[in-house]
């Protein structure tokens, strides 16, 4: 099998202080390393020049936080024009292209490079785009959940660069087929989007056969039910619906644990629900985690709940299935894709939180339907959203897409 090598533009990726952010295109390009594919990222980040980034807020940007790239994947860090504030997303997309593609031209010219891929529609692709027509290599996106079903609502500027960006990209991609629809349904796109279910580590997110052991590490009772959420602890991953809706079932079952993995500026709200409860323990807050500590705390725990307003496929309720755990989530986005209502979990309207306090109320006093559904989830991971296969087929698509040179 010939190598293939990819450019990926992203403005997420792991860094120091958010081992996180952009692991699912780690773990992607990890996968696609099985097929031959090489993928090499230069990674977008605004710029935070002293003092700047001795604010808080911009302190990730800055020296402090140089980028961590896992098991030796490639990255390099470019500094590109991004003020604060919604409105210029407007401009981000030509911002980045403007400081990257010196970088683009000067790593193609040593170390040639096959295809150049956007790993996010607003603003990578709009970058890749450009970087892929100066180099003159075919382009891919990624849609990934914001950047198609949240931005583009909130300004008409962005819906109109999202059309834009679709009509200079050869092969566009969503992380769901609701994604996938979305894209199509701008009338932009050059080829049918394709369908890429992202591939999770395998290895790490199982079911253990000893929870009451996993539960002793983490310090955790072994009799409690333990709900957990894993995310950014901020009000569009419905933080206000779930305190709300855990809150009087916190007072009623003195055995309910909610584990919250992350952080954000929602954090001090749970810390005030976890003071009115009054129930040492009743709300563990945990904080940022590693990557590879976040399996361990799945695996501890009875269920997921993800109450966002909206998604594109979470990785989190796939590494919940993998785990073995039903999931409790709003049916926005790709989650109906993995959630299969009354089956693999329970599903939700996104802002309800009488629905979401219903919906754990069932989890928490029915374990025979929680083993049921997490099994069954299990299977529809390792079935649907199996990763090899998954990486297999989106390898082929960008062969075939490298072999084309971008012609349909």
């Amino acid at each position: 099998m010939t190598s293939l090598r990819i450019l990926a533009i992203s403005h997420m990726f792991p860094s120091a202080l958010t081992r996180r952010h952009g692991i699912f295109i780690c773990r992607e390009a990890q996968y696609l390393r099985k097929h031959g594919i090489e993928t090499c990222f230069l990674v977008g980040r605004p710029w935070a020049p002293w003092p700047l980034h001795h604010v808080a807020r911009w302190r990730r940007y800055g020296p402090a936080n140089p980028l961590v790239a896992p098991d030796g994947l490639r990255a390099k860090a470019v500094a590109y024009l991004r003020p604060p504030g919604f409105g210029f997303r407007r401009f981000e997309g030509a911002s980045m292209a403007h400081s990257l593609l010196p970088a683009a031209r000067d790593w193609h010219g040593r170390e040639p490079f096959d295809l150049v891929l956007g790993v996010s529609m607003l603003p990578d692709a709009e970058a890749a785009a450009t970087v892929g027509q100066a180099l003159g290599l075919p382009v891919a996106s990624l849609a990934v959940g914001s950047d198609v079903m949240v931005y583009p609502d909130r300004m008409a500027a962005l819906w109109q660069r999202l059309g834009d960006a679709l009509e200079r990209i050869d092969l566009p991609a969503g992380v769901s087929q609701s994604i996938c629809d979305r894209l199509a349904a701008t009338g932009k796109c050059r080829r049918e989007p394709l369908c890429v279910y992202l591939s999770r580590d395998a290895g790490q997110f199982t079911p253990d056969a000893d929870r009451c052991e996993v539960r002793a590490r983490l310090g955790w009772p072994a009799r409690n039910v333990v709900a957990i959420y894993v995310g950014g602890l901020v009000e569009t991953k419905g933080m206000n619906e779930l305190i709300k809706a855990a809150e009087p079932l916190l007072k009623k079952h003195t055995d309910l644990q909610l584990v919250c993995v992350g952080d954000g500026l929602c954090r001090e709200n749970m810390a005030r629900l976890a003071d009115r409860v009054g129930r040492k323990d009743a709300v563990v807050l945990t904080g940022n985690v590693t990557p590879e500590d976040v399996p361990a705390y799945l695996q501890a725990s009875d269920f997921l709940v993800l109450p966002s307003h909206s998604e594109g496929l979470p990785q989190a309720v796939l590494e919940a299935m993998d785990c073995g755990l039903p999931v409790v989530a709003t049916r926005v986005g790709g989650v109906p894709e993995a959630v299969i209502d009354g089956r693999t979990g329970l599903l939700v309207e996104a802002g309800n939180a009488e629905q979401l306090r219903d919906a754990m109320e069932r989890m928490i006093g029915d374990p025979a339907f929680r083993a049921a559904a997490g099994r069954e989830g299990l299977s529809r991971a390792r079935e649907v959203f199996d990763s090899d296969r998954n990486a297999a087929r989106f390898a082929g698509a960008l062969r075939l897409l490298a072999e084309s040179g971008g012609h349909a």
